[in-house]
């Protein structure tokens, strides 16, 4: 019987094998990720880069790859504290790829979505290109270089050796996917679709559909493009035909528009999208096609109402992110940044500022299909560098190329609904002039490619003391002005100049400057009081915890977002969502009275950044003295309650800053905080929450995301915490936690959230902090559960199975 059952499965291998190798062999464009398979090695070896080097002592390594987390950190690394004090080098990868397959095919491109930095890209020997900026996509045209009769190789030197250049951590190598492109010679352009949607007043929407192509055969050519359009729930609401010709080795463009009746409309709280397909044809053979997500959304900067989506005002309430992933470097997953944007969204958060250069456009993907507003940012610093650069880059050789590539890969986003041209320039602050002609110039390329979004630059804040102006000259270069730390400044400038509209693009989570006293609790100074109703919004430096910019030894990077670098969301940021979230919310928060005495005592230019004192917990058996409680609401009334006794009956307006404050007597067991509001009938209800005291470390417990990974969905996010016996979060344990894993996966990063924890990368170990810790897993290609253990001194084990699918 078995016999029987190994001869179905391998003819069942045998038909899906051939089905997929004939479905592919007439798909008109294959688009595929290329991760898989390549070879590594650190250092700079002569000749790497011909097809004939012996590569066999080099590691295997799958992409995205970030080699510089890899690295020691230390001291003395020239990165210092702008790169978190990791080590800069050179890296080399190569790869060997079969494209006998493609013998159909007549174009090849190769897609590189991100690598950092300075890279020389080789195919066959051949030098294609060096590109600097590791920030910006880029692709090549491969198709004199393929061969089809053996084994063709890519090779990649990327080059970090000058370090810092960035004011963050910027990791190294090819950190984002690389991308095989393959069509027939007539074919549509890479980043050469644009689609746009307007909105009449009777709520009928008009798509306009533009497509650029180029014919790269001998022969003149007539086609045709098949046009059709798929609602959000999946059927075609539109479809259409157009007649083209172009000339044998030139390029041309087309246009269509189409009517959408009663559209569903894209916005924050309804990601609805539609899906583009366009199809090139000749008679009725497909050359090639492309599909485009679209919403449909109208979003207009208004002088007197800020931002308007959709024909009705809604105010941004962003954060501002970096590139990085914590503990996983550049490289990050796309199931990571999902996990990190549901946080974000819990916390209200609508808007995301990707600061302060292109993020991986999956990112965008997903920022589209969440529902999140994006200020898309290309540059930090333009021609001028910071003080502090290592190198000396010339905007010059290369911005028209990079800003290019960036608007036309990144305009059919409906998340996007602005362009940022830069952050806080040094031309700002010290040759205007130049800053003004530099803003002007490239304004002028992003407009001839995208008309329907406006353009902006993030403005340093100046001085009080008359050194910089204020307000900047930049500030008149665009209607949309985002200025960083200066939203006080708001209300003043817009009665001065009234066509403007203003963004709060950098802002503070607690209060405007460093506080006199952390032991006083005030939030009267938080910039939200700010937002009047002409303000488009605001934007928190930072929404999570970064590697880079930090503070000093041994601490790796930013600590002061509203997330820990693991995701975990810090007490204080509650008061963020009590403001950006619109339904009943209520959060029991305690002062850490130890932590406000030594925020008194730190002297950094980073402390004003620092978020309230607080902690989420009520387990004080150390410290029995009566504590002051900080409850974050959106409602009107609160009681508080511990050991089920009413101690406090309070009034969120009896508190100038709007966040209530009380002194509690601390006694171990539960405390309570209930919040009530009206529903739409009128009838009262409640919101509560819950802080229990937890008793001595007991076991270790593994909370994975979820319990099975199959297909592209290859990431488990496990939150490890020390409880007691009753199951609650010991919030003061530091122990040691081993893993073991067993199946076919691998430990990708461990993430305490403690950017001064300099554990080595790869470690199976790390200390516990505030009582929990991420642990990330990533599974292998083949089928097979995974099966992690977790463990410390003096605690219970802890067991999870994954699934895993192949």
């Amino acid at each position: 019987m078995k016999i029987v059952h190994w001869i179905i499965l391998a003819l069942v291998i045998f038909m899906a094998t051939w089905f997929i190798y004939q479905t592919r062999e007439t798909q008109p464009r294959i688009d595929t990720t290329i991760d898989l398979n390549w070879k590594f090695t650190m250092g700079d070896p002569v000749g790497a880069s011909q097809p004939g080097y012996n590569d066999s002592n080099w590691r295997f390594q799958s992409l995205p790859h970030d080699w510089m987390i890899e690295q020691p950190v230390e001291l003395n690394n020239p990165s210092g504290t702008a790169g978190g004090f990791y080590p800069g080098g050179v890296g080399w990868y190569r790869k060997t790829i079969d494209l006998s397959e493609y013998d159909n095919k007549e174009q090849f491109y190769l897609l590189f979505e991100g690598v950092m930095r300075n890279a020389d890209v080789y195919f066959n020997g051949s030098h294609l290109g060096k590109q600097a900026y590791g920030y910006s996509s880029f692709y090549y045209d491969i198709s004199e270089l393929v061969r089809q009769d053996t084994l063709n190789v890519i090779a990649v030197r990327t080059d970090c050796s000058n370090m810092p250049v960035d004011r963050w951590y910027s990791g190294g190598g090819i950190y984002r996917h690389v991308r095989l492109i393959t069509t027939s010679s007539l074919h549509m352009r890479i980043w050469g679709e644009a689609v746009n949607s307007t909105i009449d007043s009777s709520g009928q929407a008009r798509l306009d559909i533009a497509l650029e192509f180029k014919n790269n055969s001998r022969k003149n050519r007539r086609f045709e493009i098949w046009y059709d359009i798929v609602g959000p729930d999946g059927n075609l609401v539109a479809d259409g035909k157009s007649s083209e010709y172009l000339d044998r080795k030139s390029e041309g463009r087309t246009s269509r528009s189409f009517t959408i009746e009663d559209p569903l409309l894209w916005s924050p709280d309804s990601p609805d999208l539609y899906t583009v397909h366009c199809f090139l044809m000749d008679r009725n053979n497909k050359l090639d096609q492309l599909s485009i997500q679209h919403g449909i959304r109208s979003a207009e900067f208004d002088p007197n109402k800020g931002f308007v989506l959709n024909g009705e005002k809604l105010i941004l309430k962003g954060v501002c992110l970096h590139h990085d992933g914590g503990e996983l470097g550049a490289a990050v997953p796309l199931e990571s940044w999902k996990r990190r944007f549901k946080v974000l969204k819990e916390l209200g958060v609508n808007a995301l500022r990707l600061a302060h250069n292109p993020h991986a456009p999956e990112v965008l993907d997903l920022c589209d299909r969440m529902g999140f507003l994006v200020i898309d940012e290309m540059y930090d610093k333009w021609e001028q560098p910071w003080t502090g650069s290592a190198e000396d880059l010339s905007l010059e050789e290369s911005w028209q190329n990079d800003l290019s590539n960036f608007i036309r890969r990144d305009r059919n986003h409906p998340s996007v609904i602005l362009w940022s041209l830069g952050n806080e320039t040094m031309e700002q602050l010290y040759i205007p002039g130049d800053g003004v002609a530099w803003y002007n110039k490239m304004k002028e390329l992003v407009h001839s490619i995208d008309s329907s979004r406006m353009v902006t630059t993030a403005l340093h804040p100046g001085d009080d003391d008359g050194f910089y102006e204020v307000p900047s000259s930049l500030m008149h270069v665009s209607p949309v002005v985002s200025y960083n730390y200066r939203s006080d400044l708001f209300r003043t400038w817009h009665v001065q100049y009234p066509e403007l509209v203003f963004i709060a693009t950098e802002t503070r989570a607690y209060g405007s400057e460093k506080k006199e006293d952390y032991q006083v609790i005030d939030f009267s100074d938080n910039s939200w009081n700010d937002m009047d109703y002409f303000v488009a919004g605001q934007f928190i430096w930072a929404g999570i915890d970064y590697l880079g910019e930090s503070g000093g030894w041994p601490d790796r990077g930013w600590k002061t977002g509203l997330l820990e670098s693991n995701g975990f969301i810090k007490p204080h940021a509650w008061y963020i969502a009590s403001r950006y979230r619109e339904d009943p919310l209520i959060k029991l928060t305690v002062k850490d009275s130890l932590l406000a005495d030594s925020l008194n005592h730190l002297y950094s230019w980073q402390t004003s950044w620092v978020g309230a004192p607080l902690v989420d917990h009520w387990s004080f058996e150390h410290d029995t003295r009566e504590k002051e409680i900080v409850v974050f609401t959106n409602c009107k009334h609160v009681e508080i309650e511990l050991n089920n006794r009413l101690i406090h009956t309070l009034s969120r307006n009896a508190f100038p800053d709007g966040v209530i404050k009380a002194r509690v007597p601390y006694e171990s067991g539960e405390l309570v905080a209930h919040a009530f509001y009206q529903d739409e009938d009128g009838e009262q209800q409640q919101v509560s929450d819950t802080l229990n005291s937890s008793f001595a470390p007991y076991a270790l417990a593994m909370n994975p995301d979820h319990s099975q990974v199959e297909g592209n969905r290859r990431i488990v996010h496990i939150t490890t915490s020390v409880v007691d016996s009753t199951g609650e979060l010991n919030p003061h344990s530091r122990h040691m936690v081993n893993y073991e894993l067993d199946g076919p996966g691998r430990i990708r990063a461990i993430d305490n959230g403690d950017l001064a924890d300099q554990t080595p990368y790869g470690s199976s170990s790390k200390e516990i902090r505030k009582g929990k810790q991420l642990l990330i897993l990533q599974a292998g290609g083949e089928p097979g559960d995974l099966v992690i253990n977790a463990s410390a001194d003096g605690l219970k084990s802890s067991q999870v199975k994954i699934k895993s699918n192949k």
